[in-house]
C-alpha cells in the first residue's frame, strides 16, 4: 500500500525532485542503519567496524605517521 502512494506520489514531480527524494530515502536508509548500530551497542552486543570493505588486505599506518614533515617544520 505504501508503495503504491509513494509510486503515485512521485509521478507528477519533476525528474530533479525525483533525485532528491531518491537521495533522501537512502539517507533515510542510512540513519536507520546508524541508530540500529546505536541500540546494538547500548544492548550490550559487541560491534566490529572493518576496514576498507574493499580492501584486499589489512592498511598498515608508517610508524612517523603522527611526526611533521621536514618540509612543513618551517612553518611550525
Amino acid at each position: 500500500m505504501a508503495y503504491d502512494t509513494l509510486v503515485r506520489e512521485a509521478k507528477d514531480l519533476p525528474e530533479d525532485m525525483i533525485e532528491q527524494v531518491i537521495e533522501f530515502m537512502r539517507f533515510l536508509k542510512y540513519a536507520s542503519k546508524k541508530e540500529h548500530t546505536k541500540r546494538s551497542i547500548s544492548n550490550g552486543v559487541t560491534f566490529h567496524r572493518s576496514v576498507n570493505p574493499l580492501a584486499d588486505e589489512f592498511i598498515s599506518i608508517a610508524e612517523d605517521f603522527d611526526e611533521t614533515p621536514e618540509c612543513f617544520e618551517g612553518y611550525i
